[in-house]
């Protein structure tokens, strides 16, 4: 421990001297500042002059204006030339690069020496300053060691970007490379030839009808799949589980907080051998029977799944396990949890549930963002649909769900100008309100990659008004969440005289401030819709802060429900027709499929009923 203390004394690594040398030249020889652009930045500087001297020159090489008198005389307008040294400090500059550059021939392969030099000196005081970060978090007594390793590799991945990467090559890269080279310098010796993209691994639920609606499970998915308890949502995802490592052999993780591992085991033999699982748990076999048992336990070795079957866990043992197997380099292709109500976090008290499931939901997509694998997590929904005649479930039967009134605009991130999703929408006279309808948006709005299409849900809710100022008030769905003081509250909970944060933007200033509500009110029965922000938490609407919810965090979302009248129930008791509905799909149209469930082995099987889309819902 001793050196410990001793070694905080020490100096932070840094070489001002180079720092100084790459400023001067740049002063020298203003065109060699597109050279270093790509390589360098502000932050990697040391002494707070040079950064300052750096963020002026990359905004003066941003307007093609840059000379040394330009700088001098745009930041002697200012207070900053006093700041970083005055015009002394300019020409020491100079001098510096003058002395140790002798050759203009070698002065690329110099200055990329330095700058080398300078962003490993900026790495390791990353890594010290984190470093000193975990030390700190390791003494607090009432945080969880899966929180702390969380927070640790959280620190190891930033730094991890910050290292260059560009002159690392992988063996297929350069080969591609090398037979691309071949194949334009001879086009006409190019008929054997056929190079293949490397592209991600695309998984099937194994059902022909829900993979045509849904497409594929993509990498970075969050697939939610919802239903009232016992109604199969446990046994479809172990039967897609099981259609996925039968074809494949892929790898999939499961986090079961319900059941044990020897449950689930069972019903993994079960659905392979067609034997009850009812037989299988008083252990009453008969010799084919126990012919079939034996040798569906040697095909089941043969392939991998992992069971994690601790209770209680919280959504950082999970974030803790999944980034743990990545770093062993154990490859998972598909996660498993079941099921989200039942997730702990490690919030205080006073924090409600609701806000924790929402919490968890955008924790989780993030994590399959990071680790490029679909998520599927089962979700009970609430007791809303028993209390109407129709029971087929919608989006905001599930918990914590909210939407926005159509009428609404929000603000999108990183732009200053706030839009209406009306502008995104052809025909909108033309919507029907009693249907769920996806219109496409495109990507130059930043909400998602660019050149990519994307789809708004647009559907039709009880809309509640509420006022906060003569010219700031919103229409959104009676569940969706605002922030209030230091935690979000549901539109249900709202009453007069609240406070609620608001946004303002004061030139190019950003300003949080509380605004009293002043009226809260019944509006009508409208249009709403759901769109994602991506790695946020929250957005702006109406200069109002508001909740990402948990549809919002989920790409798929998927309803297992039984109709009240089964016509097959009437031919074949032992088994249920039931109806997967597809709420919400970024990836495609929504709608509905019907998949046979026989209850006795818990198996899923394709049904001969046609897919219904959109409009058949």
């Amino acid at each position: 421990m001793l050196n410990v203390y001793y070694d905080r004394h020490l100096l932070l690594p840094q070489n001002y001297l180079a720092e100084e040398i790459v400023l001067g030249t740049i002063f020298v020889h203003p065109n060699i500042i597109y050279n270093i652009i790509p390589w360098i930045k502000a932050e990697y500087f040391f002494l707070e002059c040079h950064k300052i001297i750096y963020t002026h020159l990359l905004i003066m090489a941003q307007k093609d204006q840059f000379n040394i008198t330009e700088f001098i005389y745009t930041t002697g307008k200012t207070t900053i030339l006093y700041k970083i040294g005055g015009i002394n400090k300019i020409w020491d500059l100079m001098k510096q690069s003058q002395i140790f550059i002798i050759s203009l021939s070698n002065i690329n392969l110099y200055i990329e020496e330095l700058i080398e030099n300078i962003q490993h000196n900026y790495i390791k005081r990353l890594l010290i300053q984190y470093g000193y970060n975990i030390i700190k978090l390791a003494y607090l007594n009432k945080i969880s060691h899966h929180n702390l390793y969380n927070k640790a590799s959280s620190y190891l991945n930033i730094t991890e970007k910050k290292i260059p990467k560009n002159h690392i090559k992988t063996l297929q890269e350069l080969l591609i490379e090398f037979l691309l080279n071949i194949k334009y310098k001879n086009k006409q010796k190019n008929t054997s030839l056929n190079i293949t993209k490397k592209t991600d691994v695309l998984l099937k639920s194994g059902f022909k009808d829900l993979d045509k609606l849904i497409f594929n499970l993509f990498g970075g998915d969050l697939i939610i799949l919802a239903g009232r308890p016992s109604t199969g949502k446990t046994s479809l995802a172990i039967n897609i589980a099981n259609n996925i490592v039968n074809t494949t052999k892929h790898s999939i993780y499961i986090f079961s907080l319900e059941m044990s591992n020897k449950q689930i085991l069972n019903k993994f033999i079960s659905i392979n051998t067609n034997i009850p699982l009812k037989t299988l748990l008083i252990k009453n076999f008969t010799k084919i029977e126990c012919k079939q048992i034996i040798n569906t336990c040697y095909k089941l070795t043969d392939i991998n799944i992992y069971i994690d079957d601790k209770p209680n866990i919280s959504i950082d043992y999970i974030e803790y396990t999944a980034k743990l197997l990545k770093k062993e380099n154990v490859t998972i292709n598909l996660i498993i949890i079941d099921y989200l109500q039942l997730i702990q976090t490690n919030f205080a008290s006073t924090i409600n549930r609701s806000q924790e499931l929402s919490y968890i939901t955008r924790k989780l997509k993030l994590l399959s963002q990071y680790l490029n694998v679909p998520i599927i997590i089962l979700s009970q929904l609430n007791r809303n649909i028993e209390n109407r005649n129709n029971k087929q479930p919608l989006l905001s039967d599930l918990k914590d769900s909210g939407c926005i009134e159509i009428s609404n605009n929000f603000h999108i991130i990183d732009k200053k100008n706030h839009i209406n999703i009306k502008t995104f929408i052809n025909y909108l006279d033309k919507i029907n309100i009693n249907k769920n309808i996806f219109f496409e948006l495109f990507s130059y709005i930043r909400l998602h990659q660019l050149n990519q299409k994307k789809y708004i849900l647009l559907f039709t809710q009880y809309i509640f008004k509420c006022i906060l100022d003569t010219n700031i008030h919103i229409f959104v769905t009676y569940n969706h969440k605002y922030i209030y003081l230091y935690e979000w509250i549901n539109t249900y909970f709202l009453y007069e005289k609240l406070f609620i944060k608001s946004i303002y933007q004061i030139q190019n200033t950003r300003l949080k401030c509380n605004k009293y509500l002043k009226n809260i009110q019944f509006n009508n029965y409208s249009k709403c819709y759901d769109f994602q922000i991506q790695n946020y938490f929250h957005f702006i609407c109406n200069h109002i802060i508001l909740h990402n919810s948990i549809e919002q965090d989920a790409d798929i979302v998927m309803m297992i429900h039984q109709e009240q009248k089964n016509e097959y129930n009437e031919l074949i008791n032992t088994n249920k027709l039931l109806n997967i509905t597809v709420c919400k799909n970024r990836n495609g149209p929504i709608g509905a499929v019907k998949l046979l469930f026989y209850e006795n082995t818990t198996l899923f099987k394709d049904n001969n009923y046609n897919i219904s889309q959109n409009n058949n819902i």
